[in-house]
């Protein structure tokens, strides 16, 4: 037989090749341990072991005896932390932790601070305000001084309509304290002044809180002490629907030190963070601004639900909580604290800017748009407007003092047209002063979109509307424009007799928000928002010219009524059909 040669591969050879197999291979080597409770070495499992700041790290969870091993191979010394998520029905939860470690390291042991039961029954008296958290996380601050959070605990508006004392003319018109029963609390400091109100939720003041820390608003610990929010989105905030956590760590941690938060991956003795994803959801933001009125079902905010039912609620790639358009990412990797100390570097996916930015010029004209079809029909003007929605929540979303106009104005010769048919603003669309003054657009051409409350104030006397959700007895009207979707105004106003063939009408179109109801800002003399900004903004404009082709003999605009109405619609739908294909 002849020799089998593929035996030949063997011995000091074989053992030759396999070396340098092994010289060409990466080496690897994981880095393995424990997570256990300080203090006592109980083992931790559940917790999420991974490199910090790292997004490209594997995550692994630890067993039910708190071991670990990471199949990564950092070049060096790497910190390595563990955070089990935060559960407040849990018997034990732990702060976030970490050690430096190096490739390949064996028997790591990374103990996480168990969370003290108990609550600090002093801290209402040492509550840290902003600028103590500030000392470390700078840019955060100023970003959040920017914010309409930072002031809500002082709105000037709000103190108007609660005690009438926030502006210079805030005692006239509408005053909570003047037309309810005396100790009712409107439940305004619940969400204006939360860390007021947390110590004895629903029966505070607002006039009355006098802690600085708890009169800067929507603050650090407003949000970052809130340890859970349940399903329950009805309900206002401290009154069934949010949690705090203060826990008792004296004499060595301070209850501030106590957080909550997004990251799983903190790692510094200075402050004591617990794992809530929950910070990265919009059911978080549901705290405030979703509610009804304690005791009823009539809607103080929706914004929440709202958003459930927009196409960015929906998982893929369209998906954005709030938090993703109203705390968006940096631009750059950057520091969570001032870099002092040597802190990681993170990405920009994890920080977040602290701004709030809502209801802006620039944003609303981004997601909200106005898009006017004219055409001469007959002897008259037929107006289409169609205002679009590309927010994550209704338009206008938030308070029902909110509200937004379609104004539609159209002239000949300068002279305005009779409208003949289609809809107009609503009463609201004016202020209450006899007469008609600049910005009053009630009975004109057009549109509005607004949720009207209606009830008897104090729950006495006539019903009036608008009313503010705590006299709130009904929905009168909801003309929001939700999520997604296209409202459409339709007008038609007729050619005067006198105009001629070849004249021409011009069609102008306004979209406008208003931060509160026109007669509202009129009789509190507002003449900004409480941080200076405008009451109302004119999102989008239109202008269009029509050439009139026949004047004003041609064909009478058809009588009102159910059939002349369709009659109308169908003929605007056809002008509309024709335009869109350029046959006009």
């Amino acid at each position: 037989m002849g020799l089998d040669t593929r035996r030949s591969v063997g011995g000091p050879l074989a053992i030759v090749l396999t070396g340098l197999v092994a010289l060409a291979a990466p080496a690897t080597a994981d880095i393995s341990g424990f997570v256990v409770e300080e203090g006592t070495g109980a083992p931790i499992a559940g917790a999420r072991v991974h490199v910090q700041a790292d997004p490209a790290s594997p995550v692994v969870v630890t067993a039910a005896d708190g071991s670990f091993i990471l199949p990564v191979s950092p070049p060096g010394m790497v910190m390595v932390t563990a955070g089990r998520e935060y559960d407040r029905t849990a018997g034990a939860n732990f702060a976030t932790g970490g050690v430096l470690v190096s490739d390949g390291q064996t028997g790591v042991t990374i103990s996480l601070l168990r969370l003290p039961v108990a609550e600090d029954p002093t801290y209402q008296s040492f509550l840290p305000q902003v600028a103590d958290c500030g000392n470390c996380h700078e840019e955060q601050e100023a970003e959040w001084r920017l914010s309409n959070h930072a002031s809500a605990g002082e709105d000037a508006w709000v103190r108007d309509l609660f005690s009438g004392d926030g502006t210079a003319g805030g005692g006239a018109g509408y005053v909570f304290l003047d037309t309810h029963d005396p100790g009712e609390t409107g439940f305004c400091a619940t969400c204006h002044t939360p860390m007021a109100d947390v110590f004895s939720p629903g029966n505070v003041m607002l006039n009355e809180v006098t802690s600085t820390a708890a009169l800067e608003g929507i603050s650090c610990i407003a949000c970052h002490q809130m340890d859970s929010v349940n399903d329950n989105v009805q309900a206002l905030h401290l009154l069934g629907n949010a949690t705090y956590r203060f826990p008792d760590g004296r004499p060595f941690i301070p209850t501030q030190e106590f957080v909550w938060g997004p990251l799983d991956d903190i790692a510094f003795g200075g402050m004591k963070p617990s794992y809530a994803p929950l910070f990265s959801d919009s059911l978080l933001c549901a705290s405030c601004h979703e509610y009804n009125r304690p005791g009823t079902a009539i809607p103080g905010q929706t914004t929440y639900t709202e958003w459930l039912a927009s196409p960015y609620a929906v998982p893929g790639a369209g998906f954005r909580s709030c938090q993703d358009c109203h705390m968006p990412e940096e631009d750059a990797p950057g520091y969570l604290v001032d870099p002092i100390g040597n802190p990681p570097l993170r990405p920009a996916e994890q920080i977040h800017e602290h701004e709030f930015e809502g209801a802006a010029p620039d944003e609303l004209e981004e997601h909200v748009h106005l898009a006017t079809t004219v055409a001469e029909v007959g002897s008259g003007i037929a107006v289409r407007c169609e205002v679009t929605n590309e927010t994550g929540h209704a338009f206008p979303t938030g308070v029902s003092a909110r509200n937004a106009l379609v104004v539609i104005e159209v002239t000949w010769q300068g002279q305005p047209l009779h409208q003949t048919s289609g809809s107009t603003i609503p009463f609201w669309g004016s202020d209450d002063v006899p007469g008609v003054q600049d910005g009053d657009y009630a009975g004109l051409p057009g549109a509005g979109f607004a949720r009207v409350l209606e009830g008897r104030i104090n729950d006495q006397g006539p019903v009036v509307r608008p009313v503010l959700f705590i006299d709130g007895e009904a929905v009168y009207q909801d003309t929001l424009i939700p999520s997604g979707a296209t409202d459409v105004t339709e007008v038609v106003l007729a050619v005067p007799a006198a105009a001629q063939s070849g004249d021409e009408v011009v069609v102008e179109a306004r979209l406008l928000y208003r931060r509160a109801w026109r007669a509202l800002a009129v009789t509190k003399g507002w003449q900004t928002t409480p941080q200076g900004g405008p009451i109302e903004i004119e999102v989008a404009r239109t202008v269009d010219t029509v050439t009139l082709t026949q004047g004003g003999a041609g064909i009478p605009i058809p009588a009102t009524g159910p059939l002349a109405a369709a009659l109308l619609i169908v003929l605007i739908a056809a002008v509309a059909v024709a335009l869109l294909r350029g046959r006009w």
